[in-house]
């Protein structure tokens, strides 16, 4: 299920990839290692790598 970004994940997802525009991706998977982000417009995949203490 494919869904916003809440403020807490926006806040780690820029202090793991400070370039990432936050507004143009969905959450589509969420891992304790990594979170799959889909692009809104194109549906492309993106893997990001997060280490969650």
């Amino acid at each position: 299920m494919k869904r916003k970004l809440h403020l807490k994940e926006v806040k780690l997802l820029k202090s793991v990839m400070p370039s990432l525009n936050t507004e143009i991706w969905l959450i589509d998977k969420k891992y304790p290692t990594e979170w799959h982000l889909v692009h809104k417009n194109t549906g492309t995949l993106k893997r990001v790598p997060i280490c969650e203490w």
